[in-house]
């Protein structure tokens, strides 16, 4: 009886298969649609907070001009030349501020031998690395006599080193960056795209006493990463660097020539920036299941309408009602568990290509997995409910007249 069942059950799904396929493509689309984008946004969460580690919760950037948020990356509206090496020195009179880096950020060309590349130059101080949490592959830190000294020293980010010595080691050569000789001290570890959208194996770090006076001929910063005693105090000193800077540059809220930009600004709008997209292509994947739901539906009440006869023979020979209505229900559920099953595989395949395409990192999708197969469940049961309900209620005395 339940290979009888069975046959019924696959005869009526695979009688017409381009409509089967037909059928199971919105279902696809959307299962897929909607792992794609769960996955998508829990590896958006991973990278967020690992890129987040190098600008923590105990870091303040104070940047000159007025600044805004976009996409997660601090952006200068306006240049503005307000920001003095004096102001970096003068935070040294704020009480719970564990150390402090003045920058000044700009592009350079640096040579080795025949090979030469246009890199970011920085120019910090011997704190930089401590703030920002770098590690050192090979060499030492800057030392405080070579950032007072005007020293011509450099720490290589690792992306820099591969392209200008490969496997070679770095330490002690001496490169030419904007034609000036520099003494390599150091490699970066790789460290990747940081909170502000920069890659970090893609720079220099040079003395920026050396960077303002010799490389670039400025008298002005780029800004100030600072380090506090203890993150909850961050909104206090914040206030405090503020008083400082609004007196010393003379200027009011109305008029402020500079902006200070935690790591919690930033995190909260790339947040809210991946929720709402997560959220927006999660709504459209929905809408595609209610689609293809509703595509299932129209194709099993035209199976019903096609099969009235095979329908009222069965009823005649003593089959129940029950039993066609969970025939067909069965069959629209089938449907459905096939085309999310296969859009879950197409899903899972695309994330696989993808993710490592875009630099994100894999995150097994247990969430996505529960959620498609349920919704998939779900739409399935609504999909079947109303032909299953139109087939059981045939009258086979009027089907059978015309046999």
């Amino acid at each position: 009886m339940k290979k009888i069942t069975l046959r019924l059950l696959l005869g009526g799904i695979l009688y017409k298969k381009l409509r089967l396929f037909l059928s199971v493509l919105g279902i696809i689309i959307g299962v897929s649609a909607l792992f794609l984008m769960n996955t998508f946004g829990e590896a958006a969460k991973k990278k967020t907070l690992k890129e987040i580690e190098t600008f923590g919760p105990d870091i303040l950037m104070i940047i000159p001009g007025q600044v805004r948020v976009r996409a997660g990356r601090a952006i200068q509206t306006e240049q503005t030349v307000t920001l003095k090496m004096e102001d970096a020195l003068a935070l040294e009179k704020i009480s719970h501020i564990k150390a402090f880096s003045p920058i000044y950020t700009g592009m350079g060309t640096a040579r080795y031998s025949f090979k030469t590349i246009t890199t970011t130059i920085n120019g910090v101080n011997e704190a930089y690395l401590f703030i920002r949490k770098f590690a050192l592959l090979e060499g030492r830190n800057f030392l405080k006599s070579e950032i007072t000294g005007y020293k011509k020293v450099a720490i290589l980010g690792y992306k820099v080193k591969r392209e200008l010595f490969g496997e070679d080691s770095a330490e002690g050569k001496v490169i030419l960056i904007n034609k000036l000789p520099f003494k390599v001290i150091g490699v970066l570890n790789p460290i990747g795209i940081d909170a502000s959208n920069q890659d970090q194996d893609d720079q220099i770090l040079i003395p920026v006493t050396t960077a303002t006076a010799a490389v670039f001929n400025v008298d002005y910063l780029t800004g100030i990463y600072v380090s506090v005693e203890n993150p909850s105090l961050i909104s206090q000193i914040e206030k405090n660097i503020e008083s400082l800077l609004m007196k010393r540059h003379k200027v009011s809220q109305l008029n402020k020539d500079f902006n200070i930009v935690k790591a919690e600004d930033i995190l909260k709008f790339r947040t809210e920036a991946s929720k709402l997209f997560t959220t927006l292509v999660q709504s459209i994947s929905i809408i595609c299941l209610v689609v293809g739901s509703l595509g299932v539906t129209a194709i099993m009440l035209l199976s019903v309408n096609e099969r009235k006869k095979e329908i009222g023979l069965r009823l005649a020979i003593g089959a129940s009602r029950k039993k066609i209505l969970f025939q067909f229900l069965m069959e629209s559920i089938f449907i459905t568990f096939i085309g999310g099953l296969i859009g879950l595989f197409s899903g899972i395949f695309l994330s696989l290509i993808f993710l490592p395409i875009l630099k994100y990192p894999f995150v097994f999708p247990f969430k996505p997995i529960i959620v498609s197969s349920l919704l998939t469940i779900v739409f399935g049961l609504i999909s079947g409910v109303y032909p299953a309900y139109k087939a059981s209620k045939i009258d086979p005395a009027i089907l059978l007249k015309g046999l």
